[in-house]
């Protein structure tokens, strides 16, 4: 199933006190006593001229992580795998992503520097949106095993909810593709901003 959802380590309050200049509604569950922090699904943005760009898309995480001051991530997953976008406290965001049939090149060289970019740019990231360990961001991965099988999008995104401290209740799910939330803890916010 597709995922559309944002994670923060921030706790509820904070985030529904960030909702109130939001632009657009959604759904807000917060976080447990094995999981802090707090997931958003948001509405669908409306499309313009027949399409959703890709900035009508980032939009509600980035302006959420910049209400907040906090980092924030929106995770997406669809038919050719999984991605995660980072917005900053301080403005400015970056995207990572795991393609579904990734492999890595067979060659020892090549593999070792496809692997050594990887972790750089993972390290990046986690430090700029502030995880306490840098290194852990590039140990997701979805490398295929000897018999094949490989780490699945939803699996990942939860890995990465998990290293961000965040609940990993809206992964697999999208209010594109589903008219509420599955699940009864969500709370509904309603778009205030303008």
């Amino acid at each position: 199933m597709p995922t559309y959802a944002v994670v923060t380590a921030a706790p509820a309050d904070r985030v529904l006190t960030a909702l109130q200049s939001a632009k657009l509604g959604g759904y807000l569950y917060p976080g447990t006593d094995r999981a802090g922090g707090t997931a958003l699904l948001f509405d669908p943005p409306k499309p313009r001229f027949g399409r959703i760009s890709r900035g009508r898309l980032i939009d509600p995480a980035w302006r959420l992580a910049g209400e907040l001051k906090a980092s924030t991530w929106l995770l997406e997953a669809g038919d050719g795998g999984a991605g995660a976008t980072a917005f900053y406290p301080g403005g400015g965001y970056d995207s990572i992503g795991w393609a579904e049939d990734w492999t890595p090149p067979e060659d020892p060289a090549a593999r070792e520097a496809d692997l050594h970019d990887w972790h750089t740019c993972c390290a990046k990231v986690a430090a700029k949106a502030g995880l306490p360990d840098v290194h852990a961001l590039g140990a997701i991965r979805n490398d295929p095993a000897p018999d094949g099988t490989r780490t699945s999008s939803e699996d990942l995104l939860r890995s990465l909810c998990a290293l961000v401290g965040a609940p990993d209740t809206v992964v697999g799910q999208s209010l594109f593709c589903q008219a509420g939330p599955a699940g009864r803890d969500f709370t509904r916010f309603e778009a205030k901003g303008r």
